[in-house]
C-alpha cells in the first residue's frame, strides 16, 4: 500500500470526524514516512501503512507494524509532535473488521450509500 495514497473511504472517514467533532481537519506536522519511522523505533519490523485520523481527540497516525516475529501491531503516532502514544498488538481480521467499521461510518456521515459510487 502506498502511504501517500487515501482511499474515498479513508477521507470520508476524516470527513465524518469533522462532522462528528466539530474539529477542523488538521495539516499534520509530520509525514506518513515520519510516522512510520517512529512507529518503527518503538517496535522493529516492516510499516505496511500509516492512516491519518481524528482519535481520542487529536490526529494521529494509526501505523500497521509487522514486527520481526510476525506480530501486527497498530502504533498510534501524534501528528503534531510524532510521538509515540500508544500501541497495541492486532490481527488482520481486527484491522479489517476496523476498517469496515471506518468505512460505514464514514458513509453514514457523508449520507453514502453501500454500493454506489460519488
Amino acid at each position: 500500500m502506498k502511504t501517500h495514497i487515501q482511499t474515498t473511504a479513508g477521507i470520508a472517514l476524516a470527513f465524518s470526524a469533522l462532522l462528528m467533532t466539530g474539529t477542523a481537519f488538521a495539516a499534520a506536522r509530520i509525514t506518513p514516512d515520519q510516522a512510520k519511522a517512529a512507529a518503527l523505533k518503538k517496535i522493529p519490523g516492516k510499516a505496511t501503512a500509516a492512516k491519518y485520523e481524528f482519535e481520542d481527540g487529536h490526529w494521529q497516525y494509526a501505523v500497521a507494524v509487522v514486527g520481526k516475529t510476525g506480530q501486527m501491531y497498530e502504533v498510534e503516532v501524534n501528528a503534531a509532535t510524532g510521538k509515540v502514544t500508544d500501541t497495541e498488538k492486532t490481527t488482520a481480521a481486527e484491522e479489517a473488521s476496523e476498517a469496515a467499521a471506518d468505512k460505514k461510518a464514514a458513509m453514514k456521515a457523508t449520507g453514502a450509500k453501500s454500493g454506489t459510487a460519488k
